[in-house]
């Protein structure tokens, strides 16, 4: 049976910010870009576009469709944390360094901070084809904007 999409009638709005990823992370150092940086820069963002708990809002979603983003939200970055920022290994190896471990802690900070003001933050996992406007908007930005050298910020205006 085919998934339905929520109806923008039961309370959701799609937001889409989109631009183009830094070429340092959000402590000055070089990260490399790739398409795991990019998603996890775009919840980022999305979670500090603007106060949401300040405009009334008591949950945000993250839907997309990374696996990536969802599964490291959501089960993986306990894990990580717990072992000092290092995968599982086989056979009791110790794993590797996390990717992108700058971005999952500021992530989890963001997190942190919105639990704390009363603001709920879900990570689905959404169909491919339900992504294609933030997929454009990323391919968009990525095309027609100069690469900028430090963290940008991102922030919405309250109306």
């Amino acid at each position: 049976m085919p998934q339905q999409r929520p109806s923008q009638s039961e309370g959701g709005q799609p937001l889409v910010v989109s631009g183009r990823l830094e070429k340092q992370g959000p402590w000055g150092d070089d990260g490399i870009q790739s398409s795991n940086r990019a998603e996890l820069r775009a919840v980022i963002a999305a979670l500090r576009f603007r106060h949401w708990p300040g405009e009334g809002f008591s949950t945000v979603i993250i839907a997309t469709d990374s696996e990536y983003v969802v599964e490291g939200s959501t089960r993986w970055a306990k894990a990580w944390v717990q072992n000092n920022w290092r995968t599982k290994g086989d056979k009791g190896n110790g794993g590797a360094n996390v990717k992108n471990k700058d971005l999952w802690e500021m992530l989890l900070g963001e997190c942190e901070k919105a639990h704390r003001r009363g603001l709920a933050i879900q990570f689905w996992k959404i169909p491919r084809d339900w992504n294609a406007l933030a997929d454009q908007g990323a391919k968009n930005a990525a095309a027609a904007e100069e690469t900028p050298v430090k963290w940008i910020d991102r922030l919405g205006l309250a109306i």
